[in-house]
């Protein structure tokens, strides 16, 4: 059941330029506190997340392999964020290192391709088993928000709490080998200027940002002394991006802080 807001965490969201989304979920206790979390929210890259559980869903399946190897051509190029597109043509990468890419440089080119491999049904598939009813992976990515009649990715705060917390509680992927290295994967993350931005140092985190103009989000999973906790920041309508990059780091200290003093101290669980 969520808890009441603490004051802390509402001063916080306050203080955001923009509408705020999110979830601090505690995922082995029942504590919980969620604000305007099942607003669907375009999702720039944080939808990243559903391709890579469905990538990992598959190699455990074995509909897909981590070492299947893929040809990058320069038809597959894409603008915005990654590295692919700067790289020599014809390059081979398997489908591993595609998720890598796409998850610690956030590499577009690489998330259309790992889509072409899995296909939007059966991404989508795993998001309506999930029960997660505001996200749908409508289109591929091309470095920008989609303009009037095309369609467009969306999340909300409590579907990616959803899907992080099957992700960590080995429901979609279980416990074993690919598990551990979906977890390395997140906990290499390169963009690490939100949530784990102002974390302290106790902290072990695995995170995926995405942002838009007026947009910036992140969602994490976080390792601590105190357990095991997944948090979700979306924004949308920030009349300032980088204030509003700012106020969110503040807004995940507040939501961290505020878990430790609610749940005390537990051995640390999973992704060790």
């Amino acid at each position: 059941m969520p808890e009441t807001t603490p004051t802390v965490v509402r001063e916080a969201i306050e203080r955001v330029p923009g509408k705020v989304s999110l979830v601090a979920r505690d995922l082995d206790r029942g504590w919980e506190i969620s604000d305007r979390a099942g607003i669907p929210v375009i999702a720039a890259s944080v939808i990243k997340l559903l391709i890579l559980a469905e990538a990992y869903r598959q190699f455990e399946t074995g509909e897909a392999h981590p070492e299947e190897p893929m040809r990058v051509e320069p038809a597959s190029w894409v603008g915005g964020s990654g590295v692919l597109r700067w790289l020599q043509p014809g390059l081979r990468l398997t489908l591993r290192d595609l998720a890598v890419l796409m998850v610690i440089v956030s590499d577009n080119t690489a998330s259309n391709l790992l889509i072409d491999r899995l296909s939007f049904e059966r991404i989508n598939g795993l998001a309506q088993r999930l029960g997660l009813e505001q996200t749908v992976l409508a289109r591929k990515f091309l470095g920008r928000a989609a303009q009037a009649g095309e369609p467009e990715n969306l999340v909300s705060a409590r579907d990616l709490a959803e899907l992080l917390s099957a992700l960590e509680l080995g429901q979609i992927v279980p416990e074993g080998p690919l598990l551990d290295d979906l977890r390395q994967i997140l906990r290499a993350q390169q963009f690490r200027d939100v949530i784990p931005a102002r974390l302290p140092a106790e902290a072990v985190i695995g995170n995926k940002t995405g942002s838009l103009p007026g947009h910036v989000h992140d969602t994490a999973i976080i390792w601590a002394p105190a357990g095991r906790l997944v948090i979700v920041l979306l924004s949308q309508s920030l009349v300032d991006q980088e204030r509003g990059r700012r106020a969110l780091c503040d807004l995940a200290l507040a939501c961290y802080r505020a878990w430790v003093d609610q749940v005390g101290s537990a051995a640390r669980k999973g992704g060790q």
